[in-house]
Formats: structure tokens, sequence, C-alpha cells
């Protein structure tokens, strides 16, 4: 085996890299100044020169709020980019595994969406998102999507960060109550990923898109309010700075009632379980407390 990590400095990719290095694997992960992943030249390069057997694309453009402001960069990333990558994947023999999103999806549904529904992106980011998926399809017979569901870590931004950040601010934190979702933390992701690696050099046929997000959907308003519990034990912070509305109360792209995946294809197909995410956050508050953050 031998692995192209191409995003190994976000939140799932950095972790991955860990656990490569770890069992002692093959593998290269080159930062983004040595690789733009909207330069076809270079993709083609790096490829054609380290020639790993599958390729983990861990990387995207992810900020819903800039994405509504800059749509040409955001497809460029998520949907050209990743046309690009999927054909030099499939001409060079190599496969192609995909980090993607419970966004797709439009959040209506009363159930936690399964692979056989049907997506409904809503705004630019969601629609690149899943543009980006459609060129795999079209170009990569040989891939893997995974969509996963609210990526949690001590690494970049995401929920935790941005709600430590706001208290420490004395922000107002706006929430819903009736808006469900999968905290998922990013050590676990990658965990699936070097599942499914495994698995695939050994030859397993087990492509397509499969769904995997932690265990206990919880609603955004409980999720803050727990974050702000495991804080409360490192540090003093300040009171009554959540605010909780319903869905209606929050922007158009916010307002999202369901974000929840079920991980029922990902457990008959790879035997993987899908984990609780209350003790990933403990590791992750305790980490970020220890990086003085």
């Amino acid at each position: 085996m031998k692995v192209l990590v191409i995003g190994g400095s976000g939140q799932t990719g950095h972790r991955l890299c860990e656990i490569l290095r770890q069992n002692e694997i093959e593998f290269l992960a080159p930062a983004r100044s040595e690789l733009d992943i909207a330069d076809a030249q270079a993709l083609h390069d790096i490829l054609n020169e380290f020639q790993p057997s599958m390729v983990v694309n861990c990387s995207g453009y992810r900020s819903l709020s800039r994405a509504e402001q800059e749509p040409s960069l955001c497809f460029a990333i998520n949907r050209d980019a990743i046309a690009a990558l999927a054909d030099l994947c499939h001409a060079m023999g190599m496969i192609l595994i995909h980090l993607s999103s419970y966004l797709v999806f439009d959040g209506s549904k009363s159930e936690p969406y399964t692979e056989e529904d049907e997506p409904n992106p809503q705004g630019v980011l969601a629609c690149s998102i899943w543009q980006g998926e459609q060129q795999i399809r079209d170009r990569c017979p040989r891939h893997i999507i995974l969509r996963v569901g609210w990526v949690i870590s001590a690494r970049r931004e995401n929920m935790v960060n941005r709600t430590l950040t706001a208290l420490r601010l004395h922000k107002p934190i706006t929430v819903a109550s009736d808006k469900l979702g999968n905290p998922t933390p990013a050590e676990n992701v990658a965990k699936v990923f070097m599942t499914i690696l495994y698995q695939l050099d050994c030859d397993a046929q087990v492509f397509g898109t499969y769904h995997y997000a932690g265990v206990e959907a919880v609603s955004e308003s409980k999720f803050n309010e727990v974050i702000y519990n495991e804080a409360s034990q490192f540090e003093d912070l300040p009171i009554n700075c959540i605010k909780v509305v319903e869905t209606e109360q929050l922007e158009r792209l916010r307002a999202r009632r369901n974000d929840r995946l079920a991980n029922r294809k990902i457990l008959r197909t790879f035997g993987i379980h899908a984990k609780p995410w209350r003790t990933g956050l403990v590791r992750i508050m305790k980490k970020l407390y220890e990086q003085g953050s």
C-alpha cells in the first residue's frame, strides 16, 4: 500500500497521516504550498512521481459563509479540481477516496439520511460539494466517497473552536433547538479511512458512497451546552451567552433541521461501528487546553 494524502494539514488529513506513520505505511502528504489541488499539472506531476496505489482527498473549500461571496473559487476547488483528480486517478490506475459532507442534503428529511436518499444541495458550498461527488462517479469508477457529519477536532475551524472563541469574547451564540446532527470527531473519521484502505489493499470490491457519523444525534443547542460544560472545567466562562432559537429564526443557509446521517451501509460493508462523540469531545477539549487554546 502506498498512499497520497491531499489535505494532510486539515482536521481529518492530519490525523490520518499520524495513523499511517504509526502503522509504517508509505505515504506522502504534500503541504498546500507544495501542491495546489486546483493546479492540474501539479497534480499530474506528483501522482506520476510518487505513484501511489491510493489517493485520499481530505482537502476542500469548507467555508459556508464565504462561498456565497466567492463562488468561482469554491467551485474551482470542490468541483473542477476534483474532476481533474478523478481523471488522473482513473488514467493512472489509482483508487480515489474522497471526503464529502452531509451538506449535499437539504436537511428537510425527518429521519437520518441514507446513501439511497437523493441529494438536494442548497447554496454555493453544498452545490459545489455535490457536483464534486458527481465528477468522481462519472470519471473514476474505482472510488470511495465518504460523507461525514459535524466534524470536530482540536485543529482548524469547527463548531467546538467557534463556540469557545465566541464565549471568550463574550459574543452571543445563536443556536437552534430543533437542528439535529451527529458530531463526528476527525480522529474517528481518520480511523474509518484506515479500515477502508486496508480492505481496498486486499482487493475488496467495495467501491461507492458511504456515510459515517458519530453515535447519538444531538441538537445544535444541546451540543453547544455540552461544549460549554466541558470548557467550564478548565476556565471561567460568561453565562447567558448561548441564545437558543428555532431554525426559522436562523439565516437561510443555516436553517436546516436535519444533518443526521445513517451508518448502516458502512457497518454492513466494512464492519465499521460508529463511535460515541462524547468521549471524542472530552479528548478534544483536553487537547485544546493543553495547547493553550
